[in-house]
């Protein structure tokens, strides 16, 4: 006998952390969104037009959305605690 246990015979793709795979999940859909979202659009927002990608405008939205969250976060956290 070796003394290795079940556990120590585990393959490499096991030994793979499951945020290691969430993380690589994330990243496929995150490639094939870019790919399906490459025509232009055009962005009209007060006297300003931009022609941009769809898929850069919809990212920026999601960013300026998670700034808006990060911002309001610690006034929310602080009234819960008065």
């Amino acid at each position: 006998m070796t003394g290795e246990g079940p556990y120590e015979r585990r393959s490499v793709l096991a030994r793979i952390p499951v945020r290691v795979w969430v993380g690589l999940v994330i990243l496929i859909g995150v490639i094939v969104f870019v790919v399906q979202n490459r025509q232009s659009t055009e962005i009209h927002m007060l006297l300003v037009s931009v022609v941009a990608p769809l898929w850069v405008t919809l990212t920026g939205a999601v960013v300026a959305g998670l700034l808006v969250g990060l911002l309001l976060v610690p006034s929310i956290r602080r009234r819960r605690h008065r």
